[in-house]
Parts: structure tokens; sequence; C-alpha cells
């Protein structure tokens, strides 16, 4: 049986969060029935070598052409069909942030089926008309949230949920990491908040300063962030600690490679968008590391945490945060494990990643006509 040709587009492997998702998922399709590939712009960014060392054929081609002037446009569609064809695409699967117009109509000109994930809350303003044609052009497209199927496709058959999976073998519950304790000189009585988010307006940083300077807790916590912190928030931010009384209280610790180490030492995690999220898989990586969560009422973090809604709160409400710090931090241990067995069951339910790999590989057979099947073979 004729394997089912999936070429998985991405612009770089840059950016983090979406190149871990789509490398999560082609390494676990079944390979008995599927035969992927990865084209990707250029070889940049740390993540390239992991995507290498996975297995997984990649090719380096310029695949998104700029859309002036005309004549570069339709020759780069052009080229692109072509590639796509020599690679025996039957479905051309894209993980690229933008409206694009190029991506799609090369797919569609080469004969393969076209699909495109929405991982963003972006779609009205200047690019909304590109939206629009991307998504009629599309066979099917994946969403990670509930809000975008309601505001951007609501009644749209080909539009669907499949949300990002953890890989819960690689965050768990674990022993606290001693080294990484003594790095960030947390004293034995220290409890860790931790947040894992650049330093953004849309990570709403601020409040959580803010909260943590209000709380009951703060003389016996330490408020570790973890993300990139070189940005233009950075002096305002440092002024804001030092305003607040909490130097020495508030450790930034930049960007880095190893966060589930400091899962191991957190005894609360808090993501304070202030903006649309699309689907931050910090708080399933949180949840699956035992560590409970506290996140505000907007897409994409609401989702993950419907069925516990104490711990939501309004955003840019740094009072309301600081109440359900205190109160968090104030939970006996049976509470807390209550908590975390909640939090659990939501990730074997909603975000496990073999679900994930599943849900991919039913919307690849339906896209293609092809009958149901059980995995590895069709189905009786």
């Amino acid at each position: 049986m004729r394997k089912i040709r999936i070429v998985y587009t991405i612009p770089n492997f840059d950016t983090a969060g979406s190149g871990i998702a789509l490398l999560k998922l082609v390494t676990r399709i079944d390979r008995h029935r599927f035969e992927p590939c990865i084209v990707c712009m250029h070889d940049r960014g740390r993540l390239f070598q992991t995507a290498i060392a996975s297995g997984i054929p990649i090719h380096l081609h310029p695949y998104l052409t700029p859309q002036h002037p005309r004549f570069r446009f339709l020759r780069g569609i052009l080229q692109t069909a072509r590639f796509f064809r020599s690679l025996g695409a039957d479905i051309v699967f894209s993980y690229h942030y933008a409206p694009d117009l190029s991506e799609v109509f090369a797919a569609r000109l080469s004969g393969a089926r076209f699909l495109y994930v929405k991982k963003n809350m972006g779609w009205y303003g200047p690019s909304h008309k590109q939206w629009r044609i991307k998504t009629w052009l599309a066979h099917a497209i994946t969403v990670q949230n509930r809000d975008m199927l309601d505001y951007f496709f609501k009644g749209m058959q080909k539009a669907r949920i499949i949300s990002i999976g953890v890989d819960r073998s690689e965050f768990q519950p674990t022993h606290p990491d001693v080294q990484l304790r003594d790095e960030l000189s947390q004293g034995s009585r220290d409890r860790i908040i931790l947040c894992v988010a650049n330093l953004v307006p849309k990570k709403g940083i601020r409040y959580l300063i803010e909260a943590f300077s209000r709380s009951i807790h703060k003389d016996s916590c330490r408020l570790v962030i973890v993300g990139n912190h070189d940005t233009p928030l950075w002096v305002e931010t440092c002024q804001l600690v030092t305003t607040s009384g909490l130097d020495g209280r508030v450790i930034f610790t930049g960007k880095r490679f190893d966060v589930n180490r400091f899962y191991s030492l957190a005894d609360l995690f808090i993501l304070p968008s202030t903006g649309d999220e699309g689907a931050p898989i910090v708080i399933q990586e949180a949840m699956a590391s035992g560590v409970p969560v506290l996140t505000t009422s907007v897409p994409g973090n609401r989702d993950q945490l419907e069925e516990l809604p104490g711990q939501i709160v309004p955003p840019c409400d740094a009072a309301a945060l600081h109440e359900a710090i205190d109160r968090m931090l104030s939970m006996d241990k049976s509470g807390i494990d209550q908590i975390r067995e909640m939090q659990m069951s939501i990730l074997k339910r909603r975000y496990s990643l073999e679900n994930e790999v599943l849900m991919h590989e039913e919307l690849y057979f339906e896209i293609m006509n092809e009958k149901a099947y059980t995995r590895g073979h069709l189905s009786k």
C-alpha cells in the first residue's frame, strides 16, 4: 500500500515553540502509512540541529514568495509548485503563523491537499482578506483553542480543534533539582513562583510583579521569570522591581533550554497574559510536572483550565492575581494534591500527545478520502 507523502513546511526553527510542536508530531506519526518530510527556509536556529537529528528528511527551499512585484510572485509560486511536485507531496501542511498566500497557491497548483494550523488569534486588520483566501483554498484547518473556532471558523466543517499535546516523558513530577536551586541561591525555606514567558507586553509580567509585591508570602518566596528579557521593557521592569521593594526576590534567568528543571522547583506556576494566546504549551508543561497553575481569562489560556475556574483570574488585574496567589500558597497539602490530580486528569483527557498524533492521522486520511484505520493498518 502506497504511503501518503506529507510535506510539513515551517519558515524557520528559530522560534522554538512551533518547531518543537512540529517535531513532536512528525516524529510520532505512523511511518507504515505516512512518509513525512520538512521544508524550511534556512538552517539557522538551535532547534534546526534537533530537527536534523530526528532523521526526518529536511529540505531547504525558499518556498515563501512576497506578493510584490506580481511577476516575481507568480514565478515564485510556479517554482514552489514544481518543488512540491518533485517531493511527491500528497499533503502540504503549513506551520506558518502568517496568512501567506504563495504557499497555498503553490500547493494547490502542485496537486497536493493543503492544510494549515492556526496558531494565533490574528485575523482582522490588513491581513483579514488574506486569511479568508487562505482558508477558502485550504482543504482543512486545525485550530488550537475554542475561541479561534468560534471567532474565525464558526460552522466551517473543514476547521477543527486539535490541541497541542504535552510530552509527559519529558515533563513529569521529579525531585527538586538541587544544582539549579544552588544556581538560583534559593534559600532552604524559599518557595518558588515560576513564570515562563518572554518580557513583552502581552505576557503581563508587570501585573505579576505588582501582584507578587502585595502577597503576604513575598518574604518567603522567589519569583523566577524564565524567558528572553532583552527587550524594550527591561529597564522599566527593573525599576518596577526596585520600587516594589523586591530586589533579590525577583529573578530573571533569560532564555533557557532546560525549562523542565525549573518546574521541579516550582510551588506555583503563573502565566499572566493580558492578550490573546494560541495554546501556550507552558501551561501544560507545568501541569504535567505536578505544579499548580494560575492563568488569566484570555483565549488560549482559559481553554486549558476551564474545568478549574478558581485558577483563572481576569487579565490586567494585579489585585485579583495577588488574592489568587495568596489563596494557592496558603493551601494545605491535601488541597494542592487535589489540584494536581485534577490538572493531570485534564492533560490525560484533552492534551495527550498520543491523541494529538492520532487526530492528525485521521484528518490526513479524511482529506485523502481514504478509509478509517487503526494504528499501523487499515481497519477491517
